[in-house]
């Protein structure tokens, strides 16, 4: 049976009571503890917190498709010039998914799925998948 959208927000919705419910966290500074930030995949299968050993409070964790710090750029400086981080840790890992596309597989997709529209929205703000093919 396929998930619908109302399931997995059900789900959601149930989980994050759940966890309100027992934060006790609140007390943390927003500067992270630890002053050091990691950049990693938003890869499904990674596990940044468990992975690293990086206990709630202790670093800021940015996610994005293959890691890219140019993606990224806004949230590190925000990291880094307003909230005190001092390190950076960029975490790249094998059999990721931007080894295996160029940009233009990308645009091919959008325009398949969504039209020539979306394509054309794509062309006009020359949007880079940055994939790691060339």
């Amino acid at each position: 049976m396929p998930v619908t959208n109302e399931d997995i927000a059900t789900r959601l919705e149930a989980a994050a009571a759940s966890y309100s419910s027992t934060f006790d966290k609140g007390h943390l500074a927003l500067p992270p503890a630890k002053k050091y930030l990691v950049l990693t995949c938003m890869d499904a299968r990674i596990d940044p917190a468990r992975a690293f050993g990086i206990e709630l409070g202790d670093a800021h964790v940015i996610r994005n498709a293959g890691a890219s710090s140019r993606d990224a750029l806004r949230s590190i400086v925000i990291s880094q010039q307003l909230l005190a981080t001092e390190a950076i840790v960029i975490v790249k890992h094998t059999g990721c998914g931007m080894l295996t596309f160029r940009n233009e597989d990308a645009y091919g997709v959008v325009e398949r799925n969504l039209g020539d529209e979306a394509r054309k929205e794509l062309e006009e703000r020359k949007l880079d998948f940055l994939p790691s093919l060339s």
